[in-house]
């Protein structure tokens, strides 16, 4: 199973290079998406700009795909891997005409095939659906997925995709079962009780289990 690993919206214990360096020795981590939620843009910049001075070469040498979320202009300026845009955040046809073929653009389509086809038309690289379940990082008035409609309709677009928004311990292995095999992490890892590593563990040990049976 591939894991998309989203930063806390806020410096916390746990979030350090250390800790993801471990994280992705006990789960298969493909993108680090850097997505500070900070009130003052300022304070946002600053984590981006700490954490890709930190992160990149760990990243290069790990090959995880090191992603900012929104920010065209910091993409421009730091140029990190990729950025992944939302549906009420820059044109992804206007962002590829911008960052160029080089820069990897993900888009947030919620539960729509028809926004992830015209994701794909404007030169996206890879799609989020979700909220997969009831997200406790994310408010949202959003409906979770239809995931027998992702399923069907998968073939139309033809992207690496990932599922997004409320996934836990508790049901990775239902997504797995239904061969949603890449999901995205966020609120599971930083703020599980006995902190990241073990929450990874845990992910690792119910996939392993599954395996094994």
């Amino acid at each position: 199973m591939n894991f998309y690993l989203i930063s806390p919206p806020k410096e916390c214990d746990g979030f350090d290079i250390q800790n993801i360096q471990k994280i992705s020795e006990i789960i298969n981590l493909t993108h680090l998406q850097l997505r500070p939620k900070y009130e003052d843009e300022y304070e946002n910049i600053k984590f981006i700009k700490k954490y890709v001075n930190i992160l990149r070469n760990f990243c290069q040498q790990k090959n995880i795909k090191l992603v900012i979320n929104d920010n065209l202009d910091i993409v421009k300026e730091l140029k990190p891997d990729g950025i992944h845009l939302g549906q009420k955040d820059y044109n992804c046809f206007e962002a590829r005409k911008i960052l160029g073929r080089d820069c990897e653009i993900g888009v947030s389509c919620n539960n729509s095939i028809a926004l992830a086809i015209d994701a794909k038309h404007n030169g996206a690289d890879y799609i989020a659906f979700g909220p997969a379940y009831k997200s406790l990082t994310k408010k949202t008035s959003r409906k979770v997925l239809n995931f027998e409609y992702i399923k069907k309709n998968l073939c139309k677009i033809d992207l690496p995709y990932f599922i997004i928004g409320g996934i836990n311990h508790n049901n990775i292995l239902a997504l797995k079962e239904m061969n949603f095999n890449n999901v995205a992490l966020i609120n599971s890892i930083w703020n599980y009780e006995y902190g990241p590593l073990q929450s990874a563990l845990l992910f690792k040990k119910k996939l392993d289990q599954e395996i094994n049976k």
